[in-house]
């Protein structure tokens, strides 16, 4: 009994005490999610919070009525993050860095490293604070300001204020910044916007299981061993990207540090129960190292970058859209908005209608000669070849033309670097292209001459290899590796490219202009255009200061009053162009991405005449058409005109059936076909672009024309209209 008594007390005692601890849990749970903000800045149109104690971001958008958060508040309840991924729920950065006993790359966030430990510090500035993250075992101390503008929250990593104060043993690798901004919970409808090639969507709560997207600004960097085991087929070329949820949403601009980012988006259910998109800074460079002990053994390496750029900060600009016009038209005028502003953007108004031709020149290639080999050049369209071929293409009707031309100089393309620039003699020389251009000129044909400043094959006596191209981390020239669609490898049957260092690349464009191409105010630098790298060598150079580099260069020509055609370009040089073609019409259909939209398309239209990449590269061709059609562009050829046969272990094997005879007849037909359609919305903005169903779309310009494009195999009834399958029709 009394053995039973005293059970009965320590049972009461015991449940006492759990019903104690569970409401002193419950009270720090409920404390935790009571998130109190202080309000450090406010103008007409926002105002900015800012907790202390944890970093959470607050915006309220007064003109849409809308809050803002840099993460969810609820985030510990979500059902699907765990781990650090919870933490990281509610972490404003988050962390790679190097652990160098082990050369390993590991991951911190900004709540559990820093904000948790008490490693925050908030400090009030003019128009925002900055907020001072210390991250005490890792030895980081890492600010960032946020601040408020008339229609962008500006966030700002400052970099020249990075501390590394345990740099033997752990070294930055890169930062994902605000990687919840604005983030869609599951329940939540939108989408995110990517750039991935011409533009693609990714749908909230697509269901994808654990996809992800993650592409670099600008592409690779060519001075970094690529993976091969992935195949991208298009690259990210604008340095943006946007999310829209319910009937608001936001444009984010990557201003400073575009070069150095990666973009970064998930869907619910891969890691957290949100939609997310952010952009993750590169802080030091990465490659790896294989050494080979035996031949059956061989241990890889990463190495690093030794010293973080030498930049101000890294620059996010989110622009907050109005109210039911946020959708990604929208987001493309807004950066069309931002490169009037800032970037100096000018509508080029044409009257032309151009079909873009690209005509290549010559081609080295080893023959042999009475049993000796030679290295000739292989001539694939002469300059009288190209009056001739533009002779014929106007003969269809055809009155604007435009030419642009590849391997016209000494030794043909991707070969000599650019010392010399005297005409081809296997082409014609320098009479036969005289007459061209006079030809040309008569004729109301603009010629572009592509001059690449950039890749070749063969140094000089006075420019060696070993000294102008451009270095790996390993110190040696970085060979450009053509990658197999096959096999994803390396094709070992391609010939060596190098690249010049960013350190010569302005030394020959200011011996070339206007001094060697004094016959010509129409130049074309494809490989400026949309090649970026850094060199590790002896004068080191990251991609930040190559970009600068690079639109240095393209600023001096544009002064000297040269027109620029540009191919494909990166987004920092878009607005110097002229002319630009190779705008893809794709994307790279990644398996997170639901549609692709022409977002490149809708910035530049009614600006600068565009074209598609060369359509004959395309197998497909109701397909292209349509996607002609949809994005608004001009259509381009890529042709010679001799010696296809001679094309086997060149470096242009790719242009086996390029033969400008064989598609003669086909670009009658689509001119004819497309054309009409084309001068309808001459110099015109996009309106209006629309997924009404899977594989029916409605693009909508400016003066009233509409186009409904039917991708289905079946024919399609839209607004009492039939649109027959893989076909078009244009209301107005």
């Amino acid at each position: 009994m009394i053995l039973h008594r005293r059970l009965k007390i320590i049972l009461n005692i015991s449940i006492s005490v759990l019903v104690l601890l569970g409401y002193v849990q419950f009270s720090q749970f409920a404390l935790a999610n009571n998130i109190t903000y202080k309000k450090m800045a406010s103008n007409n149109r926002f105002e900015l919070y800012v907790n202390e104690k944890y970093g959470y971001i607050k915006v309220l958008d007064k003109k849409t009525n809308t809050v803002w958060l840099s993460n969810p508040e609820n985030w510990r309840d979500d059902p699907i993050a765990a781990g650090s991924m919870r933490t990281q729920l509610a972490s404003q950065m988050v962390l790679k860095y190097a652990f160098m006993e082990s050369y390993t790359v590991q991951t911190v966030n900004s709540y559990a490293g820093s904000a948790m430990k008490k490693g925050l510090k908030i400090k009030k500035i003019k128009d925002g604070f900055v907020a001072t993250y210390t991250f005490r075992k890792e030895g980081f101390i890492i600010p960032i300001s946020v601040t408020i503008n008339s229609d962008y929250i500006n966030v700002d990593i400052l970099v020249n204020q990075i501390k590394e104060l345990k740099k033997d043993k752990y070294r930055l690798v890169s930062i994902q910044l605000l990687p919840f901004f604005g983030a869609g919970s599951i329940k939540e409808s939108g989408y995110i916007v990517v750039p991935d090639g011409c533009g693609a969507v990714i749908n909230f709560n697509n269901k994808k299981g654990n996809e992800e997207y993650s592409q670099r600004v600008y592409g690779p960097d060519y001075a970094l061993v690529r993976e091969h085991n992935v195949y991208v087929t298009q690259y990210a070329r604008l340095p943006v990207f946007g999310l829209k949820k319910g009937n608001v949403g936001y444009l984010a601009v990557i201003t400073e540090g575009d070069s150095k980012s990666i973009i970064n988006a998930y869907t619910s259910g891969s890691r957290t129960s949100y939609n997310q998109v952010f952009s993750e800074f590169i802080v030091r460079e990465q490659d790896s190292i294989t050494f080979k002990e035996k031949q059956w053994n061989e241990e890889t390496f990463n190495i690093f970058e030794n010293n973080i750029p030498s930049q101000t900060k890294y620059s996010i600009r989110y622009y907050l859209l109005d109210k039911d016009k946020s959708d990604y038209v929208a987001m493309a005028e807004k950066y069309r908005e931002y490169l009037i502003k800032e970037k100096g953007l000018k509508k080029n108004n044409q009257d032309q209608l151009p079909i873009y031709i690209e005509l290549y020149g010559g081609v080295k290639k080893i023959k042999y000669i009475v049993g000796v080999p030679r290295n000739i050049t292989i001539p694939l369209t002469t300059f009288k070849d190209a009056q001739e071929i533009v002779k014929k293409v106007k003969n269809l009707g055809i009155k604007d033309v435009v030419v642009k031309y590849t391997g016209w100089y000494n030794n043909g393309v991707f070969y000599n670097l650019p010392v010399n620039l005297d005409p081809e003699g296997v082409l014609g020389g320098r009479n036969d292209l005289q007459k061209m251009l006079n030809y040309f000129s008569q004729n109301r044909t603009k010629v572009y001459f592509d001059v690449d400043f950039v890749t070749f094959r063969k140094g000089s006596l006075f420019y060696p290899i070993n000294v102008v191209a451009t270095k790996s981390m390993k110190k040696v020239p970085t060979k450009l590796i053509r990658y197999s669609p096959a096999t994803c490898y390396p094709d070992d049957d391609y010939p060596v490219l190098f690249m010049l260092s960013p350190n010569y690349v302005g030394r020959f464009v200011k011996s070339a202009i206007p001094n060697k191409l004094n016959f010509t105010k129409n130049i074309s630098i494809s490989s400026i255009s949309k090649m970026l790298y850094s060199d590790f060598g002896t004068r080191q150079i990251n991609r930040l200061q190559t970009e600068k580099i690079f639109e240095q260069i393209v600023g001096y020509i544009k002064n000297r009053h040269y027109n620029l055609l540009l191919t494909e370009p990166n987004g920092y040089l878009i607005t110097n162009a002229s002319e630009i073609v190779d705008i893809p019409i794709y994307s790279s259909k990644f398996a997170i991405e639901d549609y692709e939209i022409p977002f490149y398309q809708m910035v530049l239209r009614g600006y600068i005449p565009y074209s598609t990449p060369s359509v004959n590269d395309y197998s497909n061709e109701w397909l292209w058409k349509l996607k002609v059609l949809e994005s608004g562009s001009y259509i381009k050829f890529t042709w010679t005109a001799r010696n296809e046969d001679e094309l086997k272990e060149t470096i242009c094997d790719y242009l086996y059936s390029s033969n400008y005879k064989l598609w003669l007849d086909d670009l009658k037909k689509v001119y004819k076909e497309l054309y009409p359609v084309l001068s309808k919305i001459k110099n015109k903005k996009f309106l209006e672009h629309r997924l009404l169903k899977e594989g029916l779309v409605l693009v909508k310009f400016e003066g009233g024309t509409e186009i409904i494009i039917n991708y289905t195999s079946t024919d399609q009834r839209v607004y009492n209209t039939v649109v027959k399958a893989r076909n078009f029709k244009v209301i107005e």
